[in-house]
């Protein structure tokens, strides 16, 4: 049996999945490299993927989350108030996106078990984004490798096993 407490944090990562996607696509339009706002609509499809996965639990339990609407609307307007300096902007989330692999095992943990495969997406979408954001600092080659992966597959695992462990 699924608790409040997880079903009220399933529904908050859910409606931030949604969030998420209309901030980087708000982001994508504002760059004027054009790939970097190809990363941001990547970052931005991974978020949807994300989001999908996790539907099906949010209609398993009768959960409403805030409208699409009014989440992408705060992902709008959390875009535009963030600075469109690439460089800070990656360094920032290189600092606050691993903390979310914490939250997202938090939610499995509490998770029944037939909940758990769905929500290692979710958990994955975030190991993905972290691997393209380190790829990127790097300077890799293709830092966007991992993104595409992870949209192909649900998985944040390289075909070489690598992505995920970091």
């Amino acid at each position: 049996m699924a608790s409040d407490i997880y079903l009220r944090t399933l529904t908050v990562y859910y409606e931030e999945e949604v969030e998420g996607e209309a901030y980087f696509h708000a982001l994508a339009e504002r760059l004027s490299d054009p790939d970097q706002a190809a990363k941001m609509r990547l970052l931005g499809d991974v978020e949807t993927y994300a989001a999908e996965a996790v539907r099906p639990l949010i209609d398993k339990y009768g959960l409403t989350p805030k409208s699409a609407a009014d989440l992408q609307a705060s992902g709008r307007a959390a875009a535009a108030a963030q600075a469109a300096d690439w460089d800070a902007v990656i360094g920032e989330w290189r600092r606050t996106f691993p903390g979310y692999i914490d939250d997202f095992e938090g939610l499995k943990a509490m998770a029944p078990p037939e909940d758990l495969s769905p929500l290692k997406i979710l958990t994955d979408h975030e190991h993905a984004a972290i691997a393209f954001l380190e790829a990127e600092v790097a300077g890799q080659p293709d830092p966007a490798a991992p993104l595409r992966h992870y949209l192909a597959t649900g998985s944040a695992v390289a075909p070489d096993g690598g992505w995920a462990a970091l």
